[in-house]
């Protein structure tokens, strides 16, 4: 108890130190706090907006499509599948199941042409399993057998196109020896509609499924079944890809299925990338708070030469005199953790509430910034209690791995010396 009372009197003696140490400790905590919970909510928001827009939580594709999933190939294609949607859709965790078809092609407006990636989809279903539909901004759904397209608002403002407006589009009919044949088909803008992933806004246009497979000439043929669940939960969904993929086995299908994970595989090895540099970011910050620490240690054993010298001849021995510096350290340390969590949580709650948008920096950076992330032009954070409670244990970890060495050094003064210390 000696020792406690001494640290809280030493941190109170000198309220200017201690205010610009408690800084030191509280503000790289706190914006390290705020960098965590940021990118964590980019992470979030982006993996949300790649299911609910993009990949949905499990894939069935032709066996060797995966591996050129990228070119978008049109001859690995599904050919017998009535039975095995019904299946899929008769599971408990299922919400949703559509066929579809993804192919490139491009838009052409006079004698301009712009690259797009064609999706065609089955509009009885697809609401249930993406928010394509509920993104419609101006005109209506698609509906089966009409030539008709609906196209991001992004992309529709690059062409100056609106709902009612003819476009063609220009589709590949077969692939032979990397020769290609096209087909050249006209279509009425149906709706525009405003996703909150900046990629599919800007290349997807989505069209009834049968009208693809006519302008294609796929005849019955799908390019992959979507399969929405009622769960993000990564051990569910593990679940549900073996149950489809049994029942596949067992009708003899050569199909595979695919996680989601495993078809964002691009953005996820980003994240780890992202991940790598968050540490360093946490490396960085510590170093400054420590370095903080030990300053003003120091400071305080200079200062306090002679006193040190005192209680050594009132007969405390090193350890004691040790002691009570790192209790100081850790007192310190847990109010200067404790000032930076609440500073890092309010700053943090503001950014998961309003977030900071990028259209603030300018066009281009958020351009930049949406060929990394899927997410539209505001990020937000995602708080949770796990940042700010290791956030805690660490600054006070390390503000009393930081008072180690100045305490070691005012147990080591002679206290004949010390004493006579001005």
């Amino acid at each position: 108890m000696s020792f406690i009372k001494l640290g809280i009197r030493n941190i109170f003696r000198f309220k200017k130190r201690t205010f610009i140490t408690l800084s030191a400790v509280s503000l790289p905590l706190a914006l390290l706090i705020i960098g965590i919970t940021l990118m964590n909510g980019v992470d979030k928001y982006s993996l949300t907006n790649i299911i609910d827009s993009q990949t949905s939580h499990l894939k069935v594709l032709k066996k060797g499509y995966f591996e050129e999933k990228d070119e978008l190939p049109t001859d690995k294609v599904i050919t017998e599948c009535a039975a095995l949607v019904v299946n899929i859709r008769s599971l408990d965790p299922v919400i949703g199941a559509e066929r579809r078809i993804m192919f490139p092609g491009s838009l052409i407006k006079g004698s301009d042409e712009f690259p797009c990636i064609g999706i065609g989809v089955e509009p009885e279903f697809d609401p249930s399993v993406f928010n394509i539909k509920e993104s419609l901004i101006e005109g209506q759904w698609i509906e089966d057998g009409e030539y008709q397209i609906l196209i991001g608002k992004d992309f529709a403002e690059d062409l100056n196109l609106g709902v009612g407006d003819i476009i063609t589009a220009r589709v590949i009919t077969s692939r032979v020896d990397n020769q290609f044949t096209w087909n050249a088909v006209d279509f009425e803008i149906r709706g525009i509609f405003d996703t909150s992933n900046p990629n599919v806004n800007s290349g997807f246009v989505f069209l009834p499924i049968e009208v693809a497979q006519e302008a294609m000439s796929l005849g019955p043929d799908i390019t992959e079944i979507v399969i929405r669940l009622n769960t993000d939960e990564k051990e569910k969904i593990e679940e549900v890809k073996k149950i489809i993929q049994n029942i596949i086995n067992n009708s003899d299908l050569d199909y595979e299925v695919y996680s989601w994970d495993q078809l964002a595989g691009d953005f996820l090895a980003i994240s780890k990338m992202k991940t790598k540099n968050t540490s360093m970011l946490i490396m960085i910050m510590l170093f400054i708070a420590s370095m903080g620490i030990i300053n003003t240690m120091l400071m305080a054993v200079f200062e306090r030469t002679r006193e040190i010298g005192m209680m050594m001849a009132l007969g405390m021995r090193k350890l004691e005199i040790k002691m009570v510096f790192l209790f100081e350290g850790g007192f310190i340390g847990i109010l200067g953790s404790l000032m930076g969590c609440i500073l890092g949580g309010l700053g943090s709650w503001y950014l998961e509430v309003y977030g900071i948008s990028l259209r603030s920096f300018g066009e281009t950076y958020e351009e930049i910034v949406a060929t990394f992330y899927p997410v539209k032009d505001t990020f937000y954070a995602d708080l949770t209690f796990e940042p700010l409670f290791y956030t805690f244990l660490l600054g006070t970890f390390i503000s009393v791995a930081a008072t180690y060495y100045p305490a070691n050094r005012a147990a080591k003064l002679d206290p004949v010396e010390a004493l006579r210390h001005f």
